[in-house]
């Protein structure tokens, strides 16, 4: 009766290991990448280059902010021409001063006020945990399409 037992025993593990070897698994597995995040400092360029922004991050959940204390090299608009200059109102880089939104992966939106009081909105999609394209517009600033890339 014991080997009886034994065999049947035998056999179902040799059928396991058999099946399990036919299904074409992975021979290791490999965890899932981490999930994207906004949390970070990026740098954007106008497709028309006439401003660039540079502009850092905190997240929490899906509610996107400005990191406290971001000073001017990490948080600013930079004009590089005289469209920029206009869509700004500065020759020289403005402070972003406050910034908040949503990252609902891959979609985000914020809106970000500069130290002379204008503000813009930014609707776009974060790809490869790395880029961030999509369009940037304000009452001086119309909509155009811009590329930040993370930085760390």
């Amino acid at each position: 009766m014991m080997k009886k037992t034994f065999r049947k025993t035998q056999l179902a593990a040799l059928t396991a290991v058999a099946l399990f070897a036919a299904c074409g698994g992975p021979d290791t597995i490999v965890p899932p990448p981490p999930p994207q995040t906004v949390d970070s400092y990026w740098v954007g360029v106008e497709q028309a280059g006439a401003v660039h922004l540079h502009i850092e991050f905190i997240q929490s959940g899906t509610t996107v902010s400005l990191k406290p204390n971001c000073f001017l090299s990490r948080c600013s608009f930079l004009p590089f021409n005289s469209t920029g200059i206009t869509n700004i109102g500065s020759d020289f880089p403005v402070e972003v001063k406050a910034a908040s939104g949503t990252f609902n992966n891959p979609n985000i939106t914020f809106n970000f006020t500069l130290a002379n009081n204008r503000t813009f909105t930014f609707t776009g999609r974060v790809g490869e945990n790395k880029l961030m394209t999509g369009k940037i517009s304000g009452a001086t600033l119309p909509e155009t399409t811009i590329t930040f890339e993370k930085r760390e």
